[in-house]
């Protein structure tokens, strides 16, 4: 007995110990943290090749290249933007200059141009080698279905260069020497930027000068390219590489303008827009061609061959070739005329906004859209084996709705012209859908007024969609226009059941289509196997959901074709999530007997980030909690295995646990939420509490929050790492009391909390950002529960901002009042007392919890002066109120530099009422617009 007990005082004591050495993060420690971007698998299953960034962007990173086959991993300093070679012998990528360099130059005003660029780097996979590197490339490109070349994309040097691509020439010795002399004597060629064309094999290169545009093939060896010296004097021509003897042919020269050059993908067309005079930037006339086996042929002129009577070819949008080169696509719009009075100057030209209420959409929206509305222009096609052209599109289809290879008969347009008007208040929005033959252009009403988004079957002969007014899931057969009601006699809801919104709820999604091409419908647990036609009976393919509370979901990993299924060795791969414990795990399911098999467990955590090799069965996933980064794994039906070790230094810091809880609301309603604790939780002591919350948030009870700067809301891993207590409630929602509902779900969460007996009672606030700001606003009006509050974006007054606009999309805000998130369910008119109720700005008289906010002067999405509206009342009152409005940020911020602040502002503000903390100076002072961006007011006030 006694030996177990001096064991026992012996690991507590290591523990103990071991936990003394950790320290809790600091502001400081941001930098630290890395993310992972971007990772992809070769085809073939073999190579693993991931950027590893810092998370805040200060700092530099690294790419990692996983042999599966060695075993063994390369890290190159600084490595991005990775592609692999058809072949997967080779990885090509950017190596960014060092963060601290490109610092230090910004800071001594290097112009930019003349700051360090990007290098290349070729990786040689069997040799575990960079084998070439090149320096000042703006960009590369490789072919995706064929071997050994590069293009290489550069930007102008700057001065002659030393031996900047490392290459064997194939050029003469006197060619050499007179290319040197050209560079020394400034060569204008290496004033803009050009091109290599690279051969691995060799190792050597060609270069392609005055180069503006170029494209590749993508199964085929073929490229072509466009010239230009420069803007003023217009572009050389447009031209083929020979890959045998580095030669360019001329395609075509002599025009002004060489545009929107487009490829089919075995390299058989060419397609591009040329413009013949220099009339303006803004109103160059195009016309298209396209080459076919050394034959050029002319598809638009400016005079309207081949288009509507009164259009013309737009510029704006790049023509495109169908999957297997039967159809060229290319756009057109009507010709447009402003009489303008060119005698007027620009000081005298009136500058007005003008609202007509018959306007389809209200003048901020055009604004918001305005590059697109400018550019708006509709779809046709020529016909590539009989040059035949047909008009899908007229100016009354905003939208067409195509399968992968694009060139099915039938296709869907959509119109929402009809119903523009009333979506500054309805929500969903509607539209009409036409089927529309794509042989001869004609088009027939499918759809009237629906909120539906049709999803096309891979036959090309149905379109499925849910349908929000019969909640149900439908098909449409498009060959003939008749519609299938698919779900009705299922009896179970395809309708989210849980939406408290005051509108029409919405589908649990679309599965996609297997491999028999049956559509997968989700209902709340469950996938179904349904038959278009309806001969078969849908089948529950999962069967088990409901009962054990778990949802099945597949997954469609075809980046390409995301209405596919995706299969794992000939088993359909679905998630599972456990909704009682929040993890879930990956299945595949039997094509037969629909029996689920196990692939790839999660050990009580959250798995995420998936991709798929194209030719072999192998996954690469993320696995995550609290406590754990999410790096990436490798699993190729047997074994799992780590390929990242993005963050150690993890193991230095205090961290925390997070626990799933629940409890009963006032109104009786049973409720799930988190509770996030310090790593050396002590039940025995009394922590600090902060509540965050937006909506239902118990889903990502392990979900991992790196650490770093706020974009607007508290972050778990700072607090808990700090000894605060975390509670996160979810809320649901009455129509007409979105306040009340809050206060009902998140005060008695709070109530139950403090039962637990180690929360500070006298400690506690409650912070967040956007819908989570309105409700903390909301909240400090009807509650004196809380010591401080902080709340970012809120909405003060309901009354004024319904009126107004959501300035980034330009839409009205009515519809978010009447039918979505703020959930008041009536018009002003209809429910004004219910908007006076919820708005947090008439109940400023009863506040007496210090209020911190943050509202930014860009704020796209909520109106800037709502956060004035408030920090105005509760200073008329002298009530303890701050507001940060950080200049020209949005609705969250973008800026490192500002998060960074708002961070240390926010946990400021916290330590001092909930810890005790000195006040800083910009709580008790101020920072006047004198001293802005000199002195932070961070510096604490003396005791």
């Amino acid at each position: 007995m006694l030996k177990k007990i001096t064991l026992s005082l012996i690991v507590l004591s290591f523990s103990l110990s071991y936990a003394q050495q950790k320290r809790s993060l600091t502001h400081d420690d941001y930098d630290l943290w890395k993310r992972i971007e971007s990772p992809q698998v070769s085809d073939n299953g073999k190579l693993v090749v991931t950027a590893v960034s810092t998370a805040t962007t200060r700092g530099d990173g690294y790419l990692k290249i996983y042999n599966v086959k060695t075993g063994k991993s390369s890290k190159f300093h600084n490595g991005s933007g990775a592609k692999i070679s058809n072949d997967n012998k080779f990885v090509f990528f950017l190596q960014k200059p060092d963060y601290q360099t490109i610092r230090a130059e910004k800071k001594k005003e290097v112009k930019k141009d003349k700051q360090s660029k990007n290098k290349l780097l070729i990786y040689d996979v069997a040799a575990n080698k960079i084998i070439d590197s090149i320096l000042r490339v703006k960009s590369f490109d490789v072919p995706k279905k064929y071997n050994d070349w590069l293009i290489i994309e550069k930007i102008k040097n700057l001065k002659p260069p030393k031996d900047t691509t490392q290459t064997k020439s194939k050029e003469s010795k006197d060619a050499k020497e007179k290319k040197k002399d050209s560079i020394k004597t400034k060569n204008p060629a290496l004033e803009a930027d050009y091109a290599l064309v690279y051969n691995l094999i060799s190792k050597t290169s060609d270069t392609i000068f005055y180069i503006k545009s170029l494209k590749l093939a993508e199964d085929a060896l073929a490229l072509y390219f466009t010239k230009t010296k420069t803007k003023k004097k217009g572009d050389i021509g447009i031209y083929q590489y020979d890959f045998a003897d580095g030669n360019e042919k001329v395609i075509d020269t002599g025009k002004y303008a060489y545009d929107r050059l487009a490829i089919d993908k075995r390299g058989d067309y060419l397609a591009f827009l040329s413009a013949k005079d220099s009339i303006g930037k803004d109103s160059l006339k195009y016309e298209l061609f396209y080459l076919t086996k050394n034959n050029l042929k002319q598809v638009t002129d400016t005079l309207g061959k081949n288009l509507r009577t009164d259009w013309e070819l737009s510029g704006a949008q790049n023509p495109y070739f169908s999957k297997h080169s039967k159809r060229l696509y290319f756009y057109s719009k009507p010709i447009v005329n402003y009489d303008i009075d060119t005698t007027l100057l620009k000081e005298e030209i009136p500058e007005v906004d003008v609202w007509n209420y018959k306007d389809k959409l209200i003048q901020p929206e055009q604004k918001s859209k305005l590059a697109s509305l400018k550019d708006k222009a509709y779809l046709s096609f020529i016909n590539l084996s009989n040059d035949n052209v047909v008009q899908l599109q007229d100016e009354s289809i905003n939208n067409m709705l195509f399968d992968t290879d694009k060139e099915q008969k039938y296709v869907l347009g959509n119109s929402s012209s009809p119903y523009d008007v009333e979506r500054s208040w309805e929500y969903p929005w509607l539209s009409d859908y036409y089927i529309i033959n794509t042989e001869t252009g004609m088009k027939e009403l499918a759809m009237e007024g629906t909120s539906a988004r049709p999803y096309l079957s891979p036959d090309g002969n149905f379109a499925v969609y849910f349908n929000g007014e019969s909640q149900h899931w439908w098909a449409l057969n498009l060959t003939n226009n008749k519609k299938i009601n698919l779900t009705q006699n299922i009896g179970v809801p395809f309708y989210d059941v849980e939406d408290d919104h005051p509108a029409t709820a919405g589908s649990y999604g679309f599965g996609g289509f297997d491999k028999e091409g049956f559509a997968l419908l989700n209902d709340q647990f469950d996938i179904w196997k349904v038959d278009l036609k309806s001969v078969k009976s849908p089948v529950n393919i999962t069967k088990d959901g409901r009962k054990k509370n778990l949802e099945y979901r597949t997954l469609r990993l075809d980046v390409k074709n995301r209405n596919k299924a995706s299969y794992f060795k000939k088993q359909l791969l679905v998630d599972v999530f456990d909704r009682s414990n929040k993890t879930n795990s990956i299945v595949g399911l039997n094509a037969k007997s629909y029996r689920a098999k196990e692939i790839v467990s999660a050990d009580k955590m959250l798995l995420g980030g998936f991709r798929k090799a194209k030719e072999a069965d192998v996954l690469l996933y993320t696995k995550e909690n609290f406590k754990v980064f999410p790096d990436l794994h490798y699993f190729d039906g047997k074994k799992s295995r780590q390929i990242t070790d993005a963050n150690p230094q993890q193991k230095d810091f205090l961290w925390g646990t997070s626990e799933k809880f629940n409890w009963t609301a006032y109104d009786g309603t049973k409720l799930d939420g988190i509770i996030y604790k310090p790593e050396n939780f002590d039940a025995t002591k009394k922590y600090p509490l902060i509540n965050y919350f937006y909506e239902k948030r118990s889903n990502s009870l392990n979900s991992y929050h790196t650490p770093r700067p706020s974009a607007s809301t508290v972050n778990m891993s700072y607090l808990v790492s700090n000894d605060y207590v975390v509670f996160v409630p979810d809320i649901v929602y009455t129509d007409g009391k979105p306040g009340q509902s809050a206060y009902n779900c998140i005060v008695s969460g709070v109530d139950a909390v403090e039962k637990l007996g180690y929360i500070d009672s006298d400690n506690m606030a409650i912070q967040g950002q956007s819908w989570g700001g309105y409700q903390v606003a909301y909240l400090v009006t009807v509650t004196n529960k809380f010591k401080a509050a902080m709340a970012g974006a809120p909405v003060s007054n309901m009354t004024s901002a319904y009126g107004g606009i959501r300035w980034q999309s330009g839409l009205s805000r009515a519809f978010q009042y009447e039918k979505t998130q703020s959930r008041i369910g009536k018009t002003l008119w209809e429910g004004f007392d219910l908007y006076v109720e919820n708005s947090p700005v008439f109940g400023i008289p009863k506040i007496e919890t210090p209020l911190l906010m943050m509202h930014n002067d860009a704020d796209g999405a909520v109106p800037y002066y709502q956060g004035i509206e408030m920090f105005m009342g509760m200073r008329r009152l002298n009530k303890p109120a701050w507001l940060l409005v950080y200049n020209n940020e949005a609705h969250n911020l973008r800026k490192q530099k500002n998060r960074q602040d708002l961070s240390i502002r926010m946990m400021q503000f916290f330590d001092h009422y909930l810890k005790g903390a000195p006040a800083p100076k910009w709580m008790t002072e101020g920072v006047s617009q004198v001293r802005k961006g000199k002195d932070f007011g961070y510096a604490l006030e003396d005791n």
